[in-house]
């Protein structure tokens, strides 16, 4: 089976940073290579970073369904920061704890430069993989492949990255993440960014939502359907209706049905 371009990335960069990490401020390489131990840290060290790696995807993806880069781009820097570089960064250092408790349990970290050296390069290297990953993601989508135009990726449905809007004469295509509230008003189709701008659509409603990532946009009623990192805030009303406020400068209200608002809840709480 072919391997993802994420995948393969994973590889090449838990090799890298294996190798690099085992070499970095020890014997020579070609003395190292002569031991049986250098292989074994090796390959510790590459599944640690395979693991992180994998950290890293999860909270990326989290984080993209939260906080978007345009809708709230402070917000989502420090969240990135936070989940991402900082918390890698501890699971790093416990990771790297349980090698040398089995390696050597009676002089776990004595003597050794590790909080000196290898540490800050780590931390180095988890901030690397955060801005690797968001550039993946953000350019080639979810599954770590370009979207393809003729149907469904290997690993997955192929949604809508963009929108084709018009905005007079002129055609203009908005990143899918840009878009806050799609919604349909006098019969005609409009797309709403973050930004409170608001472009026409050729197709009608029910065709974006069929195209568009489920976990990312819900379609709230007849009219609208709603990113969600675009949900401001929202409250129960009468007859167990909710009324949903989008995030600013967009504050646009809306108002989801008594039948609606059960799956409304169960995928805002995904």
């Amino acid at each position: 089976m072919k391997l993802s371009r994420e995948i393969r990335l994973q590889i090449l960069g838990s090799l890298f940073i294996a190798v690099f990490l085992v070499t970095f401020d020890n014997k020579p390489l070609p003395i190292l290579l002569r031991t049986a131990p250098y292989y074994r840290d090796v390959a510790i060290t590459f599944a640690a970073a395979w693991l992180l790696f994998g950290y890293v995807g999860f909270v990326t993806r989290q984080l993209d369904r939260r906080l978007g880069w345009h809708s709230a781009p402070v917000r989502r820097l420090a969240a990135q920061s936070l989940y991402g570089v900082a918390a890698a960064s501890l699971l790093a250092y416990f990771i790297t704890y349980l090698q040398y408790r089995w390696i050597d349990p009676e002089n776990i970290f004595a003597g050794d430069s590790f909080l000196v050296t290898e540490f800050p390069i780590i931390v180095l290297f988890n901030g690397f993989a955060n801005g690797l990953y968001a550039v993946i993601l953000y350019f080639l989508g979810k599954t770590g492949e370009p979207a393809s135009a003729s149907g469904p990726a290997e690993s997955g449905p192929a949604y809508l990255t963009g929108l084709l809007a018009a905005n007079g004469n002129r055609r203009i295509q908005i990143p899918a993440e840009r878009v806050a509230l799609i919604c349909l008003e006098h019969g005609l189709t409009w797309v709403v960014t973050f930004d409170n701008l608001r472009y026409h659509l050729d197709e009608p409603l029910q065709c974006y939502m069929q195209r568009l990532d489920p976990d990312r946009f819900f379609r709230i009623n007849r009219q609208a359907i709603v990113q969600l990192s675009a949900c401001g805030s929202w409250e129960t009303v009468e007859f167990g209706k909710i009324r949903l406020r989008l995030v600013a400068p967009v504050t646009t209200e809306l108002l989801i049905s008594q039948k609606t608002a059960p799956a409304f809840r169960k995928w805002m709480q995904r």
